[in-house]
This record gives structure tokens, C-alpha cells and sequence, in this order.
């Protein structure tokens, strides 16, 4: 296993993308919907500061999303809204 190139291949790949993407992500409650104010790890953020998936259409207060921080954590991406189930 010591000789594969594969392996070898894979460990590289894997240390490039650890530096490259980042590997957390926040969850986030809607506070108000209209206007739109989120709850993140304890700050408000509005939504000049947060960018959606376009698959979602609305919001309600008290929803819980899945943010992925960008900008050094001063701007997130709404992946999805997250329920129980």
C-alpha cells in the first residue's frame, strides 16, 4: 500500500481541499421574516447581509436554517431550511 500512487494521489487531494473549503457551517433562526433578520451564533444579521438558495421562496419566523459563513463570518449563504422530523 506504501507504493500506491492512488493513495498517495488521494492524500494530497484531501490536504488541498481542507485548505480551500471551509468546513463549517452555522445554523441560524428566523427572527422576523419581513423584514427579513436572522439569528446566527448570537448576532442579527438582515438580509443585506445573507444570500439564499433561490429554491427558497419564504420564510417564517422561528424557522431554523443551515448557513455556510463566507466573507470571514460577515456574510452567510441559506443553504436550506432544517426541520425535525
Amino acid at each position: 500500500m506504501e507504493d500506491n500512487p492512488f493513495l498517495s494521489m488521494v492524500k494530497t487531494i484531501r490536504q488541498v481541499s481542507k485548505s480551500q473549503i471551509p468546513a463549517n457551517f452555522r445554523f441560524g433562526t428566523v427572527v422576523t421574516a419581513d423584514p427579513l433578520q436572522l439569528d446566527v451564533a448570537g448576532t442579527i444579521q438582515d438580509k443585506d447581509s445573507v444570500l439564499k438558495n433561490s429554491i427558497i421562496n419564504t420564510f417564517s419566523e422561528g424557522d431554523m436554517l443551515l448557513l455556510v459563513p463566507i466573507e470571514e463570518e460577515q456574510r452567510y449563504i441559506i443553504l436550506c431550511k432544517v426541520v425535525s422530523i
